[in-house]
């Protein structure tokens, strides 16, 4: 039953993802300490908060997401975790509904509140970062449930010679394609995102994910090998000359379903 609710809850995260027109804030940290306690703090208690917030309209949904780091060590530098939360609208964004973690002790029972102070005494938040994308474009595929086992997601950020152009060419060359291709890769959702905030020249201005259903599946994405690319048909080179200048893989751990 578990396992059931684990990818009942992706698959509903996933559709809100890339439904187009969601605001979505991508809020990175940097925990130190018990990281073990960290992830049971959001897995056990704060989805259970999030998903009441989104019982009640307050949210569209929420998700927490690890990074990967295939040498197994913790860098001191990088963010470690991140939540991706979703909303209907830029109000419903600034609403103060939005700050769902502030209802824990309404939500949780006397003794789940209890434990979840005691687990919040074993790490810290070093530093974090909150970004905001309005989704431009949005796609997930379902093949087998199997497939969104320790799924994988890949954000790509990018400062484009011409925003607009990157958005446009992603709807009406690229989403067809992954549309059409996509469930071949083992690809569960794609997307592209305008930045919202914090804009600058120091700051992404556009972003895209690819999500997988495992890592080897985006690493063979990335070789490419056995891919038709549509690159003949693609501006992409002129549009954004300097490519993706930073690229991020997370494993996706818990989110919320819909109503």
């Amino acid at each position: 039953m578990k396992r059931i609710t684990t990818l009942l809850l992706l698959l509903f995260t996933v559709s809100i993802w890339a439904q187009e027109g969601a605001i979505v804030t991508m809020h990175a940290v940097l925990v130190e300490g018990d990281t073990e306690a960290f992830e049971t703090v959001q897995t056990k208690y704060f989805q259970k908060v999030a998903q009441s917030a989104v019982n009640n309209g307050d949210i569209a949904g929420w998700n927490f997401l690890r990074a990967v780091r295939l040498d197994g060590m913790n860098d001191e530098e990088q963010y470690n975790y991140m939540f991706v939360q979703a909303n209907s609208s830029v109000s419903a964004t600034l609403s103060p509904k939005n700050a769902f973690w502030n209802n824990a002790e309404k939500v949780l029972s006397k003794k789940e509140f209890k434990e979840l102070q005691e687990l919040q005494t074993k790490f810290t938040w070093k530093k974090d970062v909150r970004v905001m994308y309005r989704i431009d474009s949005g796609l997930w595929m379902v093949s087998s449930a199997d497939d969104y086992v320790n799924s994988i997601i890949q954000f790509n950020f990018a400062r484009p010679a011409n925003s607009a152009a990157f958005l446009q060419e992603n709807k009406e060359l690229w989403k067809p394609f992954f549309q059409e291709n996509g469930s071949k890769m083992n690809m569960i959702s794609w997307g592209t995102g305008q930045k919202i905030h914090p804009t600058g020249a120091d700051w992404a201005a556009v972003m895209s994910w690819d999500m997988f259903s495992s890592l080897e599946d985006l690493f063979n994405y990335r070789l490419g090998d056995g891919i038709n690319w549509p690159a003949d048909q693609s501006n992409m080179a002129e549009i954004n000359p300097d490519g993706f200048y930073q690229v991020a893989t997370w494993q996706w751990l818990t989110g919320t379903s819909s109503n």
